[in-house]
């Protein structure tokens, strides 16, 4: 007995209120348990496009959709009694002619094959012919990325106003071909692999991203549980083939936000867990909230896998570095900003520095002298600057380092160390001949990596092919100025793979967010992230950007939206309020205050918004005062380094749109943010 679970399965369980979720998923497990479904008041609906469709009776008007053949129960949909019996009715269930891959097709209606013609003006007025993307596309290239025949004559006539229905109406992979298409990319790219004759449909790479086998009622649970995590249940081929891959060093996902460089990265981990008995796999990322998220996630992901878990330990790099460094010497202790802040302005105080502000030593002891971990004044005196714009001569480098001098010595006599120098430390331990505790390391979120981390990062893993993976995407670099990678010895050139469909975020939240960077942006080593031909694989409203007169008038658009939300079924802790800083928290709290809406919903700053997702974000106070920040930007000693500081600012903003899944408002005072002017223009997406 098999039991496959269908996306549209997912999709359709999500959309249920909790209680009939409840009640769903007893009658599944059931299933399982018995695939006669006895006692199910299972029903044949000869009405279906296919004659192996049945329906299972959950309660009253609950029903749920699926396949029979055999023993083999395949849940396809479930919904209320008239919605589940129509949605069966227009459905089947058939491998495609040209890839073999098994779809679920839905009927072409009649009037679809027309070609659809645009009327504008009176009556009297010529009709004007809509464009249509897909004419002349043959029947042999449309097949070839998976458009099932029924549509081809459809297709063809498809006006482009309805790219953003592609979606809802088609098998994914022809979908993602056909807008891909239709926005300047090449439907060679896309085109499918067959299976050979007398192969399992649902073995082709195109089928597993939308069925998969459950082989065990843990499986079937934990798939349940999490209708809205897709993500730990299907993948898209491309993310299959990277999670699988063999490669030949260190290797880096890439994409967009909402691409799913998260998911390849907890599969992989996974992957590298289950091939391996013996091996121990590090899960990290830069932050707390992250890790934790990671940890929930990857719990949903092995459950039902027996010990696969066990194996794979989840912690920040910090977390791990530090854990390492007290079993290897002792607990560190770490010097905090303000001890920092305080010797430097010490040492100036007393005449060291010359002419050079405490801010500027303050950034570069920062962003130089501690994360590249020099520690003499010939290093510094020939040390590049790298991402430090104003240049500095001999006589002012001898100057600055006496400040820097004063602070090391100041930290060894306190015993205080920074975590540049517990890294640093640790890279000499691995060349000493120390190892890790971990055979495989996979880092999420690698962008925000640090110089000192990538160093240690790049003795850990030695030159062992597999030994550590990378997820990341420079364009939600919002914590570090750039360096380049392969100077500290971690070379990804050649091996670096960018995701190109998105799963989180609706079309049009993505192409408004998309507007903030540029189409592609280049590493420090010339690789190059590209943006182009990046698809949503679902519609939404438009984003709302709202301007209001004062802050009582944001407070009240916010808490309007907010009971928008509210009606809409999105619970409180499916929504996001995200502000630049702190000191807009209290606008958030007035907004959910005067919404009534409880306590649940999730209010932070942009920066902490970092790899969280909701179904709804209000993006508030981008205020011309606010982003980007004037503190920021005041406090900054090196003045050349201003347009590297607007750049983190603008990324800070994508970040915070790109949380939305669903809706999105962005608000502030009047005139705003000089980047929404950027959100506004109009869409060439």
């Amino acid at each position: 007995m098999t039991l496959l679970y269908a996306s549209t399965f997912a999709d359709a369980l999500g959309k249920l209120s909790h209680n009939e979720q409840k009640q769903v998923k007893i009658t599944t497990v059931d299933l399982m348990m018995d695939p006669k479904g006895t006692g199910l008041s299972m029903e044949r609906l000869n009405r279906a496009g296919d004659d192996k469709v049945w329906s299972a009776r959950v309660s009253q008007d609950l029903r749920i959709i699926l396949r029979r053949d055999g023993d083999d129960n395949l849940l396809a949909y479930v919904g209320h009694h008239d919605d589940a019996y129509r949605w069966a009715e227009r459905r089947k269930f058939i491998p495609h002619e040209r890839t073999g891959a098994m779809q679920i097709v839905e009927v072409v209606e009649r009037e679809e094959m027309a070609g659809p013609l645009v009327y504008t003006g009176s009556s009297s007025e010529p009709a004007t012919q809509e464009a249509q993307p897909f004419w002349a596309l043959s029947d042999d290239q449309m097949l070839d990325v998976g458009v099932p025949s029924e549509w081809l004559e459809a297709v063809r006539a498809m006006g482009e106003g309805a790219l953003d229905a592609l979606f809802e109406r088609l098998p994914a992979e022809a979908a993602e071909a056909l807008y891909d298409f239709a926005t300047g990319g090449r439907l060679e790219d896309h085109i499918a692999k067959p299976v050979e004759p007398g192969s399992d449909p649902f073995a082709h790479p195109d089928a597993q991203r939308r069925f998969r086998v459950l082989d065990n009622v843990e499986e079937l649970q934990a798939a349940l549980d999490a209708p809205f995590e897709k993500w730990a249940v299907f993948l898209h081929p491309v993310q299959r083939e990277l999670v699988g891959r063999e490669v030949t060093g260190p290797t880096r996902v890439t994409g967009s936000a909402g691409t799913g460089k998260t998911i390849v990265a907890l599969h992989r981990a996974v992957h590298l867990a289950r091939g391996d008995e013996e091996a121990r796999i590090l899960l990290t990322t830069f932050s707390e909230e992250l890790a934790r998220s990671l940890a929930s996630k990857l719990d949903l992901l092995v459950q039902g896998q027996g010990d696969l878990g066990d194996r794979i330990t989840v912690r920040t790099l910090d977390q791990a570095a530090e854990e390492l460094y007290t079993a290897q010497f002792s607990a560190p202790t770490r010097a905090t900003a303000s001890q920092i802040r305080a010797i430097i302005a010490k040492a100036t105080s007393a005449g060291l520095g010359g002419e050079l502000t405490p801010q500027f030593l303050l950034e570069e002891w920062i962003e130089l002298v501690d994360a590249w971990g020099v520690t003499d004044a010939e290093s510094y005196a020939t040390i590049p600057r790298i991402g430090r714009r104003t240049r500095l001569g001999p006589r002012q480098r001898e100057t600055a380092w006496a400040v820097f001098d004063d602070v090391r010595q100041r930290l060894t006599q306190r015993g205080l160390v920074t975590w540049a120098m517990i890294y640093g430390q640790l890279t000499e331990w691995l060349r000493d001949g120390g190892a890790l505790p971990f055979n495989h390391v996979v880092v999420d979120e690698a962008q925000d990596l640090t110089v000192a981390q990538v160093r240690f990062l790049a003795e850990a893993v030695g030159g062992r092919a597999d030994a550590l993976f990378l997820a990341g995407d420079i364009g939600q670099r919002i914590f570090r100025l750039p360096f380049s990678w392969a100077k500290l010895g971690l070379d990804i050139r050649g091996r670096s793979h960018t995701l190109k469909v998105n799963y989180r975020t609706s079309h049009q939240i993505r192409a408004m967010a998309d507007r903030l960077l540029p189409p592609s942006i280049t590493d420090m080593d010339g690789v190059e992230e590209g943006r182009r031909g990046t698809v949503s694989v679902f519609d939404g409203p438009a984003p709302d950007i709202r301007l209001l007169d004062d802050e009582q008038a944001e407070i009240a658009c916010v808490a309007a939206w907010l009971k928008e939300c509210t009606s809409e079924r999105i619970a409180g802790g499916e929504i996001g309020i995200l502000v630049r800083s702190e000191g807009q928290f209290s606008r958030a709290r007035d907004a959910i205050a005067a919404a009534n809406v409880g306590n649940s919903v999730r209010i932070a700053t942009m920066h902490d918004a970092k790899g969280l997702e909701f179904r709804a974000v209000a993006v508030m106070a981008c205020d011309e005062d606010v982003l980007p920040d004037p503190v920021r930007l005041a406090a900054i000693g090196d003045i050349a380094e201003l347009e590297t500081a607007f750049e983190t600012e603008r990324h800070l903003l994508y970040v915070a749109c790109t949380r939305a899944r669903d809706r999105l408002l962005v608000t502030g005072i009047k005139p705003g943010s000089e980047f929404l002017d950027d959100l506004r223009a109009s869409d060439t997406a």
